[in-house]
């Protein structure tokens, strides 16, 4: 049968469905599933999220405790079995927040804050953190003994025999002492300084006027010697002396010795305010 392809085709339902009956609609419902309950019984359309169930989880878990361990001693500094030396009674009762501290005292350094530092610029890290590190105790308007290791080769041995047996870096400046206890390098003191503590560590040592400098050193901490003038040597005219029964005059010597004053660089401490 030809039809026109320009008219559309309608396609009647009706006359489809005509042989069906109405019982060919009903669909069998999908089982309900089962969910398998962990405590050993099947329940249908079980919410595992209810408060029964989680709370029955809780006494399932048992959390194993995690033990405190103590502290490790602190090692000994020479690398031997030599004990650790205790601050004296007025140290420790100075300041009860230093106790955490290490107690490791330079030279006249129990009741102050003494810091080792350079001012020489040869490495620009370790020349700006010694500037950062007094700074921040500067700024609190506290008065340190600063301890130039570029200036007085004394101060450097003094620094390795208090560091002895320790990292090679430790020898490095800033090195901060207060009280006679161990603050550590920049990279300690700064972390103290951002955690808000140094006001604490530094509670009851002796405040500096400020604006005032020392009349001395103009705040230098160094002075030329008196002596040699800063040039490390002196002149010295020897006389001989002459033995019984010589004839004669014994001719006089001029040598040229080193000033034992002052430090290799012709400096002394200043006598006013170090």
């Amino acid at each position: 049968m030809w039809s026109d392809p320009t008219r559309p085709e309608v396609i009647n339902s009706w006359e489809l469905m005509a042989g069906l009956d109405a019982e060919s609609f009903r669909f069998s419902p999908l089982p309900q599933p089962r969910f398998k309950d962990p405590f050993g019984t099947d329940k249908e359309n079980s919410n595992p999220n209810s408060a029964s169930r989680v709370n029955s989880f809780k006494f399932q878990i048992h959390p194993s405790p995690v033990p405190k361990l103590p502290p490790p001693p602190p090692p000994p500094r020479d690398g031997g079995d030599s004990e650790v030396p205790s601050p004296p009674a007025a140290v420790a009762a100075a300041n009860p927040a230093l106790d955490r501290f290490e107690y490791l005292c330079p030279p006249s350094g129990e009741d102050r804050v003494v810091i080792y530092t350079t001012t020489l610029r040869g490495v620009r890290k370790t020349f700006e953190d010694c500037n950062a590190v007094r700074a921040a105790i500067e700024g609190l308007g506290l008065a340190l003994c600063e301890r130039d290791v570029s200036m007085d080769s004394g101060f450097k041995e003094e620094l390795r025999e208090l560091m002895k047996g320790r990292a090679r870096g430790e020898v490095v400046p800033p090195r901060v002492f207060v009280r006679g206890r161990y603050l550590g390098g920049a990279e300690e003191v700064m972390r103290i300084v951002e955690e808000g503590g140094l006001g604490e560590l530094l509670e009851g040592l002796p405040k500096r006027k400020a604006g005032v400098l020392c009349e001395g050193c103009g705040g230098v901490r160094f002075l030329p010697c008196f002596r040699c003038n800063g040039s490390c040597k002196l002149v010295v005219t020897l006389v001989t002396v002459k033995e019984e029964g010589e004839d004669g005059e014994k001719p006089e010597r001029v040598v040229v010795v080193r000033c034992s004053d002052c430090n290799e660089n012709g400096l002394i401490l200043c006598p006013i305010c170090s």
